[in-house]
């Protein structure tokens, strides 16, 4: 099967240019045809709690399963550095700037979160050895060039107390001489050739969490995204794509050689930073197609064999869940085989499964993702009303801890695409008042809308279509567009003592049509999986109703859905869930 149509060629190419930002680079002569491409609870010292295991400050293990209480926190040693930043979820938005002027315009809006590109071409053009001249950073017996715009930029976010996702990516010429077989898409495309050397680029990562710690006057970066959108041969290029058949373990391993160089040194200057590994959006299996033109490797596959190259390092997961069609604003629950704003709760449910005793790994950050204007079929209308619905499905979606929206401005390089929340001339859209005014807790009285409203709780919603008799969807993401809202109730976002989590999960071969149930099982009881909805108490509280998982139809043509009524509304019940609040 071939992926890569008119349209995922299209996305390579155009939204490939402008895809990682463009905040913090210089751009050099090698960057000439290229814009800058773009948890669980936690102890103070920075290990994850367990299930059900109080931190002394309070916090709640999340909700693993008896395998993580067991688990091993590789990272539970001394405190090097300072703790990882507190943000809470009505900062979870964040925006790539795009060298916006105005900084102090994000921090008005509520901004918890912004990504600035650190590309290593513009630190290390050349090999240089000290004595290292005034704008030079000497690091390990090498002097490395800031670039004045993302010092100013990861400074001028730290000040202000917005916290600095870093992307780490763009290989100079002399660090991938050997990478002969290289076979870049287009012109500009060479800075993605892999470095012959992981640890050179091991220690461009350690310069940077040394420089960025926080406490050395220079702003600090917390999460670090080691390449860009790795599963594809486009943006981590071994030597192979275009014709030539990528070697899937080779392609792997050396993302391994280079994520683990990375996070040594990383992890040695700031113990608590989170370093990442970026995914585009074909997440299932089907998308395994190293042979292809355009080789990709599946986001399911790359992790699995990740995780058995990387040890005990604790590797988490910066994800880009643009739509199906990155040149449309709509998506779905129903978009597998890949996993978008419609359906990003597989990605979250699927790595609980795969990885049962590492709950870090069940921490996510969206890095990048925006909704297209320009294209035929979008305008800003409908960008500005999807921009909304992805902030229900973020919120939608425990275990999801930023969202960063690219981008805030429009570049020409985008030509169709224009996810920007601004035009090309500066001028806002419609989507920019959506954004940036949906999380305002701090005003009097809060301005609260697109999910926010709804913290710390996730809204339960169940829906139904009536076919020829009535089919249910209950979610706390939007359901499919042919279902109808009829009953909601709020879950907590967050594990606290006497709740359970809960998921959702998919009859995809239903007689009566596509329905989704709950259960507290993280194996779906053998369906697939659509992601966790919420933590449910074990126990009544004060205003509480009990849930029940109710049934009605004969076998064959059984209706799934939940209810409040012990009766289950005539059907027949399968037992309580839990207790949770009625929900306006």
């Amino acid at each position: 099967m071939k992926i890569h149509s008119t349209t995922a060629i299209l996305l390579i190419l155009v939204v490939g240019l402008v895809a990682c930002g463009s905040t913090g680079q210089q751009q050099s002569t090698e960057d000439a045809a290229v814009t800058d491409p773009d948890s669980g609870e936690v102890n103070p010292d920075g290990s994850i709690l367990p299930d059900g295991a109080v931190g002394p400050d309070g916090q709640v293990g999340v909700d693993a399963g008896p395998a993580a209480d067991a688990a091993i926190w590789p990272d539970a040693g001394p405190l090097v550095g300072l703790p990882y930043p507190v943000r809470d979820t009505y900062r979870i938005k964040g925006i790539n700037p795009d060298f916006w002027p105005n900084k102090d315009e994000f921090v008005t809006q509520h901004t918890g979160v912004v990504a600035v590109n650190l590309v290593w071409f513009s630190w290390e053009p050349s090999p240089d050895s000290p004595p290292c001249g005034g704008s030079q950073q000497e690091y390990d017996g090498r002097c490395y060039n800031i670039p004045a715009d993302a010092d100013d930029a990861i400074r001028g976010y730290t000040d202000r107390g917005i916290v600095v996702t870093g992307v780490l990516y763009g290989v100079p010429a002399w660090a991938r001489t050997g990478n002969t077989g290289c076979s870049p898409i287009t012109g500009g495309f060479e800075i993605f050739c892999t470095p012959d050397d992981p640890s050179l680029f091991g220690r461009f990562a350690g310069m940077l969490a040394s420089r960025y710690d926080g406490l050395s006057g220079n702003g600090r970066v917390a999460d670090f995204v080691i390449h860009n959108e790795i599963n594809t041969n486009a943006w981590f290029d071994i030597g192979c794509g275009q014709g030539v058949p990528c070697d899937a373990n080779a392609w792997i391993g050396a993302y391994a050689d280079n994520y683990a160089a990375a996070y040594d040194l990383i992890k040695g200057h700031q113990s608590e930073a989170k370093v990442l590994l970026s995914f585009e959006h074909h997440f299932d299996t089907e998308y395994d197609l190293p042979a292809d033109d355009f080789a990709v490797l599946s986001v399911k596959t790359f992790l699995t064999e990740f995780d058995a190259l990387i040890g005990n390092r604790m590797w988490q997961v910066a994800y880009h869940p643009y739509a199906p069609n990155l040149l449309s604003p709509v998506f779905s629950p129903l978009d597998l085989p890949k996993v978008t704003y419609g359906n990003i709760g597989v990605l979250l449910q699927w790595l609980r499964v795969a990885f049962p005793s590492k709950p870090w790994v069940w921490d996510v950050q969206l890095t990048e993702s925006g909704i297209s204007s320009g294209a035929p079929g979008s305008n800003e209308t409908l960008q500005a009303a999807a921009v909304c619905d992805t902030f229900i499905n973020v919120l939608g979606t425990p275990g999801i801890t930023s969202y960063i929206y690219h981008r805030m401005q429009d570049h020409p390089s985008e030509l169709q695409l224009q996810v920007g929340l601004a035009r090309t001339d500066g001028s806002l859209k419609p989507a920019w008042a959506v954004w940036a005014g949906a999380n305002h807790i701090d005003d009097n009285p809060p301005q609260l809308h697109c999910g926010f409203e709804h913290l710390p709780y996730t809204r339960l919603v169940r829906s139904v279509k009536d076919q020829w008799m009535d089919t249910y969807w209950t979610s706390t993401r939007l359901p499919p567009s042919d279902f109808v809202e009829e009953q909601a109730w709020y879950l907590l976002r967050a594990p606290e003592p006497g709740t359970q989590l809960l998921f959702e999960c998919l009859l995809e071969n239903s007689t009566i049509g596509e329905q989704t149930f709950l259960t507290s099982d993280v194996g779906c009881e053998g369906h697939q999986g659509m992601g966790p909805v919420g933590y449910i108490w074990t126990n009544p509280i004060t205003d509480s109703v009990t849930l029940y998982r109710c049934r009605s139809g004969v076998a064959g043509f059984e209706a799934q859905f939940v209810s409040a009524d012990p009766g289950c509304e005539g059907g027949t019940s399968d037992g309580p869930l839990g207790h949770a609040l009625p929900a306006p």
